[in-house]
């Protein structure tokens, strides 16, 4: 089961988590799309993936929750003309924040914390790592959606591009693409 401190520490600082990680959205040379954003539209967008991880948390690691949250991600950002590459520093960055957090307030003080949380920990970085999964799946679902509707390319000269296992519906594209 996670760790209660753990939770309470996540919980009790969405807001510091977010507005540490617009911080360093601001100081990054590779965050130059978000950083057309507003502090507080940054911290409302970080704010929601905090509150996320911690209904994932709740639900111990369910995977289509986090599935359906980070693929959506990825197509909104990809509307947004974000590229890959920055939404994925992006999660790399939440994630470094919130390592920060856990160290600066001392959550693992004896090798007993460490051990409590080291599931906790293990589930959070999952979290992070396949949230970067999804991320780049809804992205080029997002992309493929785009590229079917333009008409410029067939939906053969598309298949090139996407390989199967692309998307987080295995099948579905590839099936639309084929009925044309």
């Amino acid at each position: 089961m996670i760790s209660q401190k753990l939770l309470t520490l996540i919980v009790n600082n969405e807001s510091r988590l977010a507005k540490r990680w617009s911080e360093e959205v601001r100081k990054s040379d590779y965050m130059k799309t978000y950083q057309r954003f507003s502090e507080e539209e940054l911290i409302r967008r970080n704010t929601r993936f905090f509150d996320q991880l911690v209904r994932w948390l709740e639900s111990n690691g369910s995977k289509s929750l986090i599935g359906a949250f980070f693929v959506q991600i990825g197509k909104d950002r990809y509307k947004e003309k974000f590229p890959l590459p920055e939404m994925l520093y992006g999660v790399f960055l939440a994630k470094k924040v919130f390592w920060d957090v856990i160290v600066t307030e001392s959550f693992l003080d004896t090798m007993v914390d460490v051990y409590k949380a080291l599931e906790a920990l293990t589930l959070i970085y999952n979290f992070f790592d396949q949230g970067n999964l999804y991320i780049t799946r809804g992205y080029l679902e997002e992309m493929y959606t785009e590229m079917i509707g333009d008409k410029k390319l067939s939906a053969e000269e598309i298949k090139k591009y996407f390989h199967p296992g692309s998307f987080f519906k295995l099948d579905l594209p590839f099936d639309v693409a084929s009925k044309k």
